[in-house]
């Protein structure tokens, strides 16, 4: 079973942009994988409005997708910059990055 780091927009129109993470998770379940969408659970309790928690809350993520076997990046919605910052790291960990462009 794969690790896979879910990498999609965030801020923004949230509710449409948590909608697709979990649509994201599932296609990754079905596909016999684990998941993990760090903007799914760090919001829940840190503050995304302030620059501070948001940055807290992506250095938290990177520190998981060490662990992770590949870098699922949903560009459907285009980049944010969130994304780039996930993106970058991931290439400098060596992790396979798999471009998304429909759900």
């Amino acid at each position: 079973m794969k690790r896979i780091f879910i990498c999609s927009r965030y801020a923004g129109d949230t509710a449409h942009n948590e909608a697709v993470a979990e649509r994201l998770c599932r296609k990754a379940v079905e596909a016999g994988h684990a998941p993990f969408a760090p903007h799914l659970l760090y919001p829940r309790f840190l503050d995304d409005h302030r620059r501070e928690e948001r940055d807290r809350g992506i250095a938290c993520g990177l520190a998981f997708m060490e662990a992770c076997d590949e870098v699922w990046v949903y560009v459907g919605d285009g980049i944010s910059d969130g994304m780039r910052r996930e993106t970058a790291r991931a290439l400098e960990l060596g992790k396979p990055v798999v471009e998304i462009e429909e759900l």
